[in-house]
């Protein structure tokens, strides 16, 4: 069988971004983790590995998160030790994905990652959150905020009166409770 000549090495990657993760970080990298564990060998496939991903915010073209597999991604334990492992057979361990986790969302713009949440609210794409957002979201997450609160939230926080807040009036919003 032919190989491209490219060596593949496995490689520990650091963990000080993790390491530097608020404790709330932390654990939702290890539920990820054990949530698309399917079979619950302590080890990712590469598909389950970008499940942890997505799950975590991350949307990583194919080709960048292949790029982590072949250069972080081991082989099983049953691998013949004297045979290559092509990139797709490795798996991720879990102190390898808390580090790969760690270092994207310490590599995350706050902006962005604002500006993704408030795209989780304006769900049809009007440009602002109103209150029939506010209720939707109330409603999703079990937290069944009541109207008199809503309409005061939208009403203290909309700047221009345009029934809504807009993502301007968000990023601001949330950028100053930081």
């Amino acid at each position: 069988m032919a190989t491209s000549g490219r060596a593949i090495q496995y490689t520990i990657p650091a963990r000080e971004d993790f390491n530097k993760l608020p404790d709330e970080q932390k654990t939702r990298i290890n539920e990820a983790f054990d949530l698309f564990d399917s079979n619950k060998d302590g080890l990712l496939s590469y598909e389950e590995f970008r499940f942890v991903l997505r799950a975590l915010g991350f949307e990583l073209p194919k080709p960048q998160t292949y790029d982590l597999l072949i250069r972080h991604g081991q082989k099983p334990a049953n691998w013949p030790h004297d045979q290559e492992c092509a990139p797709v057979y490795r798996l991720f361990n879990l102190p390898t994905t808390q580090a790969l986790a760690g270092t994207l969302i310490r590599a995350r713009d706050p902006r962005e990652e604002l500006r993704r949440a408030f795209r989780l609210f304006d769900t049809d794409g009007k440009g602002m959150i109103t209150q029939d957002d506010l209720r939707r979201v109330s409603k999703q997450v079990g937290n069944n905020i009541p109207d008199a609160d809503i309409v005061a939230m939208i009403e203290e926080f909309d700047a221009s009166g345009k029934g809504g807040v807009d993502e301007d009036e968000f990023l601001r919003l949330m950028l100053s409770k930081k």
